[in-house]
């Protein structure tokens, strides 16, 4: 009987002790969290915590903090990170051709300023020096869009622009004039110096993409690169030039 006077009165004790009760979480320090009904005491330094039929009783120094809402905490990954709006992509590689080619692997370089839409999608302009027959400049619009929102992704893009010429054209037209004799003196043979005029670029691809940092990566890439150049001469004569080839590309991203 004393034990039981005892424990209603120490009961009462406790429930004088606490203002009235309000339903939420409590956030301890040690990174616990309790869901049910918290009441504060008189002078603030003390919490009592009812929660799936238990009573709990906590110092204030113990309370990180209490909410009537449930507090998501943010799951910290390289995907909640915010991404730089622009970043600079310099690469470096060759246009594979065929062996039979005059130029079968012409150095290519190339540097674009990019900005991100979203965290996946960015467009950025470009220049470059690639030699071809002629050294030319690409200058591109550059559209890429990457397969994951990670550090480390399959990227996709799409390169189209202009080469411009930027040295005079050693791609010499040869002719043959017919004599009026085809013993004596023969045919005349005659050359034109043609004038490099450039022409449009296409640069489809795919690479992958490996950021060790917010601020630096690398990138190694594949694409298919058609160049259309033309050629002009004396008397309205034109030629044209197709080029088809492999690009194989490694990059350095600076953010």
């Amino acid at each position: 009987m004393k034990k039981l006077c005892l424990f209603v009165i120490a009961s009462l004790l406790v429930i004088s002790v606490f203002s009235q009760s309000e339903k939420g979480y409590v956030y301890l320090k040690n990174g616990t969290i309790l869901k049910g009904k918290f009441q504060y005491s008189d002078d603030l330094n003390k919490l009592k915590v009812e929660s799936a039929g238990n009573i709990w009783v906590f110092n204030a120094s113990e309370i990180d903090s209490v909410s009537n809402l449930r507090v998501k905490k943010a799951k910290v990954d390289e995907s909640s990170e915010i991404d730089p709006v622009f970043f600079n992509r310099t690469e470096l590689g060759i246009l594979a051709g065929n062996n039979e080619n005059s130029q079968p692997a012409p150095f290519s370089f190339t540097s674009s300023i990019n900005y991100h839409i979203n965290k996946k999608l960015a467009v950025g302009l470009g220049l470059g020096i690639e030699f071809l027959k002629e050294t030319y400049m690409p200058a591109f619009l550059n559209v890429e869009y990457r397969l994951r929102d990670s550090h480390s992704t399959p990227y996709v893009f799409l390169q189209t622009g202009y080469q411009v010429a930027i040295e005079e054209s050693r791609t010499v037209y040869y002719d043959v004039y017919p004599a009026w004799s085809s013993v004596w003196p023969g045919p005349d043979y005659g050359q034109e110096n043609l004038n490099a005029k450039g022409g449009i670029l296409i640069n489809p691809g795919i690479g992958y993409l490996q950021m060790f940092s917010p601020n630096f990566g690398m990138s190694f890439a594949f694409a298919y690169r058609f160049h259309k150049l033309h050629y002009a001469g004396e008397k309205d004569y034109g030629l044209d030039i197709d080029y088809n080839r492999l690009a194989v590309k490694i990059g350095i991203i600076f953010n």
